[in-house]
């Protein structure tokens, strides 16, 4: 099985839209619809800060969104949840050519991927009355377990090695690196 570290950029990006379609058709659907939906998803996971929503990075700079995508990956891969998900993806990488491919930055893929394996671990009830919103979350046990995953995967100090600093449009990523026998 490859490392999420070790794989092309495009593959993460492929991984964790198809590991979010899959959690999002097993729970009904994805609670938030829009962008600004999911950063109140997650802010409200995370708690009140004094400054800018830590999603920020994500929308921000297409660099910090991978080096988080693959921290969300990496955490996937290690929680039980989403295991058997995720396992297959790393031992044979996604490609363009095996998905139907829909251009999105990497900061939402990761965002929408943060929201869908949120909802894994809390029961996310929203209502949308006004352009914010009002949301509101039946927490679980797991809350603060997953809130605290959730400030590492966001955490730009944490990034793991990036192997492939290539863009990740479709067809400007390089193939994944070959996998040992």
């Amino acid at each position: 099985m490859t490392e999420p570290a070790a794989l092309a950029s495009r593959s993460v990006i492929l991984a964790l839209q198809e590991i979010t379609e899959d959690l999002v058709s097993a729970d009904g659907g994805l609670a938030a619809k829009t962008e600004d939906e999911a950063v109140e998803i997650i802010d409200m996971l995370l708690g009140p800060t004094d400054g800018p929503s830590s999603t920020a990075p994500l929308l921000e700079d297409d660099g910090l969104a991978l080096a988080a995508a693959r921290r969300l990956l990496a955490a996937l891969a290690e929680d039980p949840d989403t295991r058997a998900l995720t396992e297959p993806l790393l031992a044979d990488p996604p490609t363009d050519g095996q998905m139907a491919v829909v251009e999105v930055s990497s900061g939402l893929v990761a965002l929408f991927a943060l929201v869908a394996f949120a909802q894994t671990k809390l029961s996310i009830k929203s209502e949308w009355k006004s352009r914010r919103g009002k949301v509101t979350f039946e927490l679980t046990k797991e809350a603060a377990k997953t809130a605290d995953l959730y400030r590492q995967i966001l955490n730009p100090s944490a990034q793991p090695p990036t192997i492939d600093p290539a863009p990740t449009d479709p067809g400007q990523g390089p193939t994944d690196p070959p996998t040992a026998p």
